[in-house]
């Protein structure tokens, strides 16, 4: 496609920035670097339009901290002033991003998401008989800089934002020339963009009948006999990449069950995986305590709850959900 040009301007201008400051707040205004930004918000945004049209912007360091969900996961946020940016650019890019995506492509997309791939895999794997599940290993941590600018050059023409983009991938790195910040908006989004190339290399080769991704999760479903060679392709355009499998993939029959974004998807059921089972009841743990101890209201009890309780119901262990909600009760005298 024709590389897309005259994005710059629409990022910098006020008007996008103010809007992406109230987004990047959303959620976060009780937040004392948040308060401070909104109480001199003016001033704020006018100096990162001026920064911006300047070229003069530069991305402050991540602030990094761990997180346990099942496993440890360490986070590199932006600070605040660079988390309006990304929104900025995000506002104006994202949609040039959606532009060669291919249709099974979930992530990061406008009426697409988690849920929509789960349903989507389901509907295929009572199709087929046959699948590959492909985990791509320490993704983010492995994206390569030159390949990414690479790709980016392709897709947009003007210098300027080139240029920022270019400033946005400097300002991190796991080792040199390789790596994106886990927790930050770009990240998903350039990620995402990355592993087009890997879907359109994965498609033209007419050997899968079905194919599906989110972010770095990949489900292609085909013939027995064509997963051998299905599995090497997508090792080579995995590896022009810079990008390994996450130990060699599973490539198995439907009735074994595809382990994919939490569940695990049989032709005739989904049902939640063990660590999303113990998520659960961990996280309703921890909010029974908060109610207990008063920390919480009741609105914000069955807020809590209601949020839990939406990615479970996709699955359909509904004895089970039964049989944690019963679990949860509590008492008036709580």
């Amino acid at each position: 496609m024709k590389p897309i040009s005259d994005l710059f301007d629409r990022i910098v201008e006020r008007a996008n920035v103010t809007q992406a400051l109230w987004r990047a707040a959303s959620g976060k205004r009780d937040r004392h670097e948040v308060r401070a930004f909104i109480a001199d918000d003016c001033s704020e945004r006018d100096t990162i339009h001026r920064e911006l049209s300047s070229s003069e912007y530069r991305f402050q360091p991540y602030q990094e901290f761990q997180v346990r969900d099942t496993k440890t996961r360490t986070i590199h946020a932006p600070c605040f002033r660079d988390r309006v940016v990304h929104h900025a650019i995000i506002a104006v890019t994202g949609p040039v991003f959606e532009m060669g995506a291919l249709e099974h492509s979930y992530a990061c997309r406008k009426s697409k998401g988690q849920h929509a791939a789960v349903r989507q895999a389901r509907h295929w794997t009572r199709r087929h008989l046959w699948y590959g599940k492909i985990d791509v290993q320490k993704f983010y941590d492995s994206i390569d800089h030159e390949r990414l600018r690479s790709q980016l050059a392709k897709r947009f023409s003007e210098r300027r934002l080139l240029r920022l983009f270019d400033s946005l991938i400097r300002s991190y790195h796991t080792k040199p020339g390789r790596g994106l910040p886990i927790g930050a908006l770009t990240s998903q989004y350039l990620g995402n963009f990355y592993l087009d190339q890997f879907d359109h290399a994965m498609k033209a080769t007419r050997l899968a009948q079905s194919y599906l991704r989110y972010m770095d999760d990949i489900v292609i479903w085909a013939r027995q006999d064509q997963l051998c060679e299905i599995r090497a392709q997508a090792h080579r355009e995995l590896s022009k990449l810079c990008l390994k499998t996450k130990n060699g993939g599973e490539w198995n029959r439907c009735q074994r069950g595809i382990p994919f974004l939490g569940y695990v998807i049989y032709p005739d059921r989904v049902r939640l995986n063990r660590n999303g089972r113990r998520r659960l009841r961990r996280k309703l743990r921890v909010l029974r305590r908060a109610w207990v101890r008063e920390r919480i209201g009741e609105n914000q009890l069955q807020q809590h709850l209601t949020s839990l309780f939406a990615h479970v119901r996709h699955a359909d262990d509904i004895a089970w959900r039964r049989n944690v909600a019963n679990s949860f009760c509590i008492d008036e005298g709580d």
